[in-house]
């Protein structure tokens, strides 16, 4: 009689867990910054000042009809101004911090929800700067903005509990409110952005005009929470 070789099937040595285990999306969210923000390092002034003009939030186009500038730009830069950064600190902690809070929302949303969160997030918080510098002329750029959004969406994860059937249920909006650490976490975070944005101390490179704006990081957190209890399948209290 013949033997046949056996099998390991489940009684083989596991493989060991992967060193990153990233969300394939965040991974490409990050990679795109970099790569835009590289590019835009090596090709020169004239693409870095042609960059500013075609995709950053500058508000007074929105009050002078005769501002240089590419026809819609003013409409499409809510959302593009968030491609570019100031200089390699910028979009180094950025990609940071999309790693650390962007993580359990791609995981908790999926790929999709994770973008429009991500896009939700930016564009309010491109709409709270032009708010308060309507009219003005300062050029806004960064995806400080989406990545406050995640960190607001991230809160309600952060703070959940895991249900007997093993599901994660993130905190609903009166559980929130009331997560005296849930609270204590948004204030902090609130407090480094007001902190980071308003003072400047990220800095500028190429774009020495550029604002890293603080608006645009709480109208992103704001953004990103709101985002959250809309995307997310309906949550109720324990």
């Amino acid at each position: 009689m013949s033997e046949q070789p056996s099998q390991r099937g489940n009684w083989g040595p596991a493989k060991p867990p992967p060193i990153f285990n990233v969300p394939p999306v965040v991974a490409a969210v990050i990679g795109l910054l970099v790569a835009i923000h590289a590019g835009l390092w090596f090709a020169g002034q004239d693409w870095q000042v042609w960059s500013v003009y075609a995709l950053a939030l500058i508000p007074v186009r929105f009050t002078i009809p005769g501002y240089p500038m590419l026809p819609g730009s003013q409409y499409w830069s809510l959302a593009t101004y968030m491609l570019l950064h100031g200089s390699w600190l910028h979009v180094g902690l950025n990609s940071l911090w999309l790693l650390i809070f962007g993580t359990p929302v791609a995981r908790y949303f999926g790929s999709w929800k994770f973008l429009l969160v991500c896009l939700v997030s930016g564009v309010a918080g491109g709409l709270c700067s032009l708010a308060l510098h309507w009219g003005q002329e300062v050029i806004v750029v960064g995806a400080s903005g989406a990545v406050t959004g995640l960190m607001g969406a991230a809160v309600p994860l952060m703070y959940g509990a895991r249900q007997p059937d093993g599901r994660w249920r993130p905190l609903s909006f009166p559980e929130l409110i009331s997560n005296r650490s849930a609270l204590m976490f948004t204030g902090v975070v609130l407090a480094l952005t007001l902190f980071s944005g308003g003072t400047g101390w990220t800095g500028n490179s190429f774009m020495a005009e550029g604002s890293i704006a603080w608006e645009a990081h709480i109208g992103g957190f704001i953004g990103g929470l709101v985002a959250f209890y809309l995307l997310a399948p309906r949550v109720r209290p324990a």
